[in-house]
């Protein structure tokens, strides 16, 4: 293994889906990847012994699992904190790089100390779609793939890694946001393919209910925590209003996440890290105009 890799970990958290994920741990061995330690977060699974058989099958792969669900925000953080590496490759159970090749050279000690997240080209398998127009040049990043990012793991659990009460959704944009307020920033590498291989059979299908309300709350709670919450509330509230209208679908889900949203700005007012309205103003500009 090339010696920048010895600081490496591929951290994956998933639940409930033992053959995607033996599908994606396959691909990284093609990938160059599979001498790489792999942790995967098994966020109480159904049947945990069938995860535990895919992880424990690769030569160095080892499984973490809760006492209870948590979500894959905080299995994230559990993950940072477990792997005792100074990156971290975060996948999603479907979701691997095509190679290993061009890596290297985000690991080196001399790189830019501002560059908490190097995120990476995402491919949607199935539809061929591109996260990133191919003509975007390398540069800045206003967020990031969660399911095909590089992380600089002590800075970004200096700055306080995801939130752990967001379970899933909008937690990628919410930490970019801390990140950026904070003086770092998300750097994009489009030389690097990352495949979402999407697919579910019957048996591991996501929760379309949980899925809409939690995405409705935590857009809003992304703007309520981090802005003026005389700024941030409406700010968030129209993004949540937005979306809903634009995915019809579990409307009353959406309609208990719009609330909840409103309603847990308040009841985590002590989690609030609130910038001044300048920087708010600056965030909200920055992501109108940076095209990464």
């Amino acid at each position: 293994m090339v010696a920048e890799f010895n600081n490496l970990a591929i951290l994956i958290p998933t639940r409930n889906r033992p053959g995607i994920l033996a599908t994606t741990l396959t691909e990284l061995q093609k990938a160059g990847l599979g001498d790489v330690p792999l942790w995967v977060y098994d966020d109480c699974s159904a049947d945990p012994e069938a995860i535990r058989k895919v992880v424990e099958s690769r030569p160095k792969g080892q499984v973490l699992r809760g006492q209870g669900r948590v979500g894959q925000a905080q299995g994230r953080n559990v993950l940072m904190h477990s792997c005792g590496k100074e990156f971290g490759l975060f996948l999603d159970d479907d979701s691997f790089p095509v190679s290993r090749l061009g890596l290297e050279r985000h690991l080196l000690q001399e790189r830019d100390p501002q560059r908490a997240i190097i995120t990476f080209q995402y491919l949607d398998v199935p539809s061929q779609r591109l996260s990133t127009a191919p003509e975007v040049n390398e540069g800045q990043a206003r967020t990031f793939q969660g399911g095909g990012s590089l992380f600089h793991i002590p800075t970004v659990l200096r700055l306080g890694g995801f939130r752990h009460f967001f379970v899933y959704g909008y937690e990628e944009p919410e930490l970019a946001m801390r990140i950026r307020m904070n003086g770092r920033h998300i750097w994009y590498d489009p030389s690097i393919i990352v495949h979402h291989n999407h697919f579910e059979t019957p048996n591991e299908q996501r929760d379309h209910r949980e899925y809409d309300y939690l995405y409705a709350r935590n857009s809003i709670l992304m703007s309520s925590l981090n802005m003026p919450l005389w700024f941030g509330l409406p700010h968030g509230l129209a993004r949540s209003l937005r979306r809903s209208f634009f995915r019809r679908r579990n409307l009353w889900s959406k309609v208990q996440g719009t609330l909840g949203g409103v309603s847990e700005s308040f009841r985590l007012w002590k989690e609030r890290t609130p910038c001044s309205f300048s920087h708010a103003v600056r965030w909200c500009r920055f992501n109108k105009t940076c095209v990464r």
